[in-house]
């Protein structure tokens, strides 16, 4: 049965179609309009970032559980007893006909257990529009409760998604648990772990939980400690299961309740550990090692009594230790890797969702160490967390709700208002700049009122814009205090004989906001700053916040990660002159051009490639069609990328521009939010320009 996300089709047929059509209608899944809208949207404030928090309400959960998955520009979600869902980019949620295959009625009635749940899900992209879904979940026997991956296919078509076929068991694992041990104390299901992720095409890694097996069996002999489950139990550990044939190789062991894994842009494995009361744990996992469980733990009994396994409380000693822990617990639940074009300053930070704080915590790692970790308050248990292509994260709750975290908006472009300013996805809030101009008395100020901003060349804490010859800093919020101090920015001059003394050794300049000059011109009105100088005569190469990171390469190269403007422009030096090229300065030469890919290319490529033999923050794309992949003199690709064995093609070109995480699992190059069409234009005109 399919699922239509586009507008409804209607069709003439005749009267002998009509009970067929009835059926067809009844199993079509219809689109409903959730609770999501700028009314309902709320803010907060982090330390790098003020974020926008947009609520989308699913149907209620019998239970907890569940988890969701990206798929192109939409949502996959999987409620805790099966039901699956889609979320588009407005907000509207549709139920797909099919379920998860759980058994989950018993001969005497429905399974009532908190803990018998979906897991995790898990999408791997097989074709251009066929995926292959995984699930991992629980199944009743009768006489016992299984733990399972199961898989089915996933169609989309004409922007239809469908399940086709039937469901197929890829994995149980060893032992099924007896009914009595997965409902002591009501921990069995909830101690199951269960994330997945892919270990390239072939293969895919599992990490479980015990299913309460050490605590039940500590209070059914509470005299003697447990004997360690046998090399044939595939329970707390993580697997490495071969798809082909269904052969499981432990990788590592000694888990109570892992209940998050993802992967770093350099190919290293996190795992969140839920442990017992205290001892929430962060661990990095490598082949062989083993964390301990049940015989070490940072955590206690509940009702505050001793770990009785543990030959001293607190300590962690004889096994792996973990990289950092928290006491008192945060119920900690999965994480994810930061590489949002969003969030550039949370590059290669790990969100780390918890349950009983309702909070996420961002932890920034040096070297393998957590080097500090800020809390950020959302007001919801969070069940799991994933990046979406377009930057933006997904929150699935335990109170049936998805909560979408985005930048704060700032500005808009408004259609009707071209003296507004844009920002990322925030039409619906607008500062009309033409205020502010009008309330300022600097001549220089007054000029900027016939301007017409486009998107802004940086914008990371404020925002910053070109217009003509001109560099204009808007921040808002803002307050009189702010002008008092130095508002400057770096830039490189693409002719090193254009350095300053002062800054050369640095390979840079700055250009001050703040002087007497009579290039510059600042004012406020209400709560919005707007600082605007001349820029200089000669062409520039970069210009950045600071609030990058600057990166030297071997060879001596250097280039920047974060908010910077990368591009060739020169601009006259009167106040009221033209640019002298006359082109848009947010467009490398090589990225200008009329063809509809050339427009894709400079808007959301050419901020980080170049087509000529010069590399930005990415490497240069001339002549990428027929190149080994993740091989190019000059450039440090990341080892997801050097890892893969293949030659460029048009087609693997255009996959992997509309996913990379996908494509190449481990990458640090995020989605650029374009479809698989507009994908292909943009590699139709690289390959025209090799």
């Amino acid at each position: 049965m399919k699922l239509r996300i586009a507008g409804i089709r209607f069709s003439a047929f005749p009267v002998g179609f009509t009970g067929l059509m009835l059926t067809l209608l009844l199993l079509r899944p219809q689109w409903t309009q959730a609770a999501v809208s700028p009314l309902e949207s709320r803010l907060i404030t982090t330390h790098l970032y003020e974020i926008q928090i947009d609520v989308v309400e699913l149907e209620a959960f019998p239970t907890r559980g569940g988890a969701i998955e990206p798929l192109g520009d939409k949502l996959l979600v999987a409620t805790p007893r099966g039901r699956l869902a889609l979320i588009d980019d407005a907000g509207r949620v549709a139920y797909l006909p099919q379920r998860v295959p759980m058994n989950e009625s018993a001969s005497e009635g429905p399974i009532l257990w908190t803990g018998f749940r979906v897991a995790d899900i898990l999408l791997q992209k097989r074709e251009q529009n066929r995926y292959t879904l995984f699930v991992s979940h629980h199944y009743f026997t009768g006489s016992c409760v299984e733990f399972r991956i199961s898989s089915v296919s996933l169609l989309i078509a004409d922007s239809d998604v469908s399940l086709s076929g039937e469901w197929k068991t890829e994995f149980t694992a060893n032992p099924c648990i007896d009914n009595d041990i997965f409902d002591f104390g009501h921990r069995g299901g909830i101690q199951a772990g269960g994330r997945m992720l892919m270990d390239g095409p072939d293969h895919l890694l599992l990490v479980t939980g015990d299913q309460a097996y050490y605590e039940w069996y500590q209070e059914e002999n509470p005299q003697e400690a447990p004997p360690r489950l046998g090399e044939d139990s595939h329970l707390g550990k993580l697997l490495r299961i071969e798809l082909a044939n269904g052969e499981v190789e432990t990788v590592v062991s000694g888990f109570r309740n892992p209940q998050g894994l993802a992967r770093d842009g350099d190919g290293n494995l996190w795992q969140t550990e839920h442990g017992p009361q205290g001892g929430d744990e962060l661990n990095q996992l490598k082949p062989g090692l083993d964390f301990g469980w049940p015989y070490v733990t940072h955590g206690i009994q509940y009702g505050n009594k001793i770990w009785p396994y543990n030959e001293v409380q607190g300590r962690h000693d004889g096994y792996e230790k973990p990289v950092y822990v928290w006491i008192p617990a945060i119920g900690i639940s999965n994480l994810a890797v930061s590489d949002s074009r969003q969030f550039p300053l949370w590059q290669d930070d790990l969100l780390i969702a918890s349950l009983i704080t309702h909070s996420l915590y961002r932890a920034r790692l040096h070297d393998g160490h957590v080097m500090y970790v800020e809390k950020i308050e959302i007001g919801a248990r969070i069940r799991d967390i994933t990046q979406l292509p377009d930057g933006r994260f997904a929150l699935l709750t335990d109170s049936a709700k998805v909560l979408f975290l985005q930048r704060a908006p700032i500005y808009c472009q408004s259609e009707s208002d071209l003296d507004s300013i844009y920002s990322h996805d925030a039409e619906e809030v607008c500062i009309d700049l033409s205020r502010v101009i009008a309330a300022a008395d600097d001549p220089l100020i007054r000029t900027l009122s016939n301007a017409h901003f486009d998107r802004s060349i940086i914008r990371s804490l404020y925002s910053i814009y070109i217009h003509e010859n001109r560099l204009t800093y808007v921040k808002s919020p803002c307050v009189a205090s702010d002008l008092e101090h130095r508002f400057f920015l770096h830039i490189t001059p693409a002719d090193a004989g254009n350095l300053v003394e002062e800054t050369a050794d640095f390979g840079f300049n700055v250009l001050d906001f703040n002087t007497d000059e009579d290039i510059i011109g600042s004012t406020m009105h209400e709560d919005v700053c707007i600082v605007t100088r001349a820029l200089p005569e000669f062409a520039l190469h970069h210009i950045y916040t600071g609030q990058v990171i600057r990166v030297e390469e071997p060879g001596g190269e250097v280039s920047w990660k974060g908010p910077v403007w990368t591009g060739s422009h020169t601009f006259s030096g009167a106040p009221d002159g033209e640019a002298e090229t006359g082109d848009s300065p947010y467009q490398t030469e090589e990225a200008r051009g009329s063809s509809p890919g050339a427009e894709l290319f400079a808007a959301r490529c050419a901020a980080c490639h170049n087509l000529a033999a010069e590399h930005n923050i990415g490497p240069y794309l001339g002549g990428v069609i027929g190149r080994d992949a993740g091989s190019v003199a000059g450039f440090s690709f990341t080892a997801a990328m050097s890892a893969l064995d293949i030659v460029w093609t048009q087609e693997d070109l255009a996959e992997y521009i509309v996913d990379p995480a996908r494509f190449a699992p481990g990458t640090t190059m995020a989605g650029v939010g374009v479809t698989e069409e507009e994908a292909q234009l943009i590699v139709e005109f690289l390959a025209a320009n090799q």
